[in-house]
């Protein structure tokens, strides 16, 4: 037992010299990367999450110059927040920054807490986003477990099962923690992420390119390629959805505002609703028009077809020009009208953002 213990020990100690070795060469270059301060390493590590960084990179710049720091979020209004990140992509995460940034101003003096246990407490912070806040901007000795951490542990250490279970998390969370070295939580943390992005792929790793390959258990076993094991994949539901595109005189397109709870959550989008099987279109679009808006819809002719792909379903989304008949469209609060040339400080989900590109293409015949 001891000198497994020692065996193990030593190998642990080679593989952290060897990842910082080859971090300090092939580091990838970021504009999250060049500072120290907690809020901005903070929004970037929001950003990451299930996005990639190429696409983050421009939504990052754009975000923090609108919000600078804590206060500026914190006393922004969510639609303006929302608007920022038009686009990003899973707005639960623009939502949980901004209340976030609430209880920060509030309760903390509008600073990003240090310790991971502070930072977890937060909406939106899971034990690895606040791990890799605490390491990133802080230099935490702590462990990071995001999805390329999750990936380069189980394989360095041919960790089989699933990685998500709560038994395969517990070893995967104590591999990752022995690998940080006094004094290198900021370097191992971006170390392992980098080389999970680039080296150590979901599919078809870069072993003959990899610093570790002569210390990695499932290199060395012939596992790398059924550790972690592939998830089986799920069939994609697809759903038509129909939107009443009501538009004024002037070009001016009504829009609701979606709850502020669920997919899209506080979006601006067209009065729209699922149709139901059996239900044509027109049907499925006057039946919804009827439960939200409480007026029935006079359908006109479809302007437009737009087909999106959300995390885990698709949809078909079917505009058609519309007028009302039997009352007025609701005005307040929750309802508003998109100017005619488009923009606004309306934030929309992708998909009515397309339709309402292909309305102003036609309209523009």
């Amino acid at each position: 037992m001891k000198r497994s213990t020692e065996e193990y020990q030593r190998k642990v100690v080679w593989i952290s010299a060897a990842l910082l070795g080859w971090f300090r060469t092939a580091a990838r270059p970021m504009a999250w990367r060049e500072t120290r301060d907690p809020y901005r390493i903070w929004v970037s590590e929001i950003m990451l999450q299930q996005t990639r960084v190429e696409t983050v990179a421009p939504y990052y710049e754009r975000f923090l110059s609108k919000f600078p720091d804590v206060r500026s979020l914190a006393n922004a209004r969510l639609d303006d927040v929302l608007k920022a990140w038009e686009g990003l992509g899973y707005y639960s995460r623009a939502r949980n920054l901004h209340r976030a940034a609430g209880i920060l101003s509030a309760r903390h003096g509008a600073e990003v807490p240090c310790t991971v246990e502070a930072l977890e407490a937060l909406p939106g912070i899971g034990r690895s986003t606040a791990g890799a806040i605490a390491a990133i901007a802080f230099g935490a000795d702590v462990p990071i477990l995001d999805a390329n951490a999750r990936r380069v542990v189980a394989r360095l250490f041919a960790v089989e099962g699933d990685p998500r279970s709560g038994r395969v998390e517990r070893i995967l969370w104590k591999r990752s923690a022995s690998l940080v070295r006094r004094g290198k939580g900021r370097d191992t943390a971006l170390a392992v992420m980098d080389l999970g992005a680039v080296v150590c792929l979901p599919k078809a790793p870069r072993c003959k390119e990899c610093p570790l390959r002569s210390r990695c258990s499932s290199y060395l076993r012939g596992l790398q390629d059924s550790i972690p094991p592939k998830r089986t994949k799920k069939v994609v539901p697809h759903h038509d959805i129909v939107a009443g595109v009501f538009r004024r005189p002037d070009g001016a397109l009504f829009l609701m505002r979606r709850p502020s709870d669920g997919l899209l959550g506080g979006l601006w989008a067209f009065p729209s609703g699922r149709r139901d099987p059996g239900e044509t279109l027109e049907d499925a679009l006057r039946r919804s028009v009827r439960e939200k808006l409480q007026v029935r819809a006079v359908i006109q002719r479809e302007v437009g077809v737009v087909r999106h792909a959300y995390s885990h379903y698709r949809i078909t989304l079917h505009g058609f020009l519309c007028e009302t008949s039997g009352g007025a469209l609701p005005a307040g609060e929750g309802s508003g009208w998109l100017p005619g040339h488009g923009e606004g400080t309306f934030a929309l989900p992708r998909a009515d953002r397309k339709l309402v590109e292909l309305i102003h293409r036609e309209a523009g015949k």
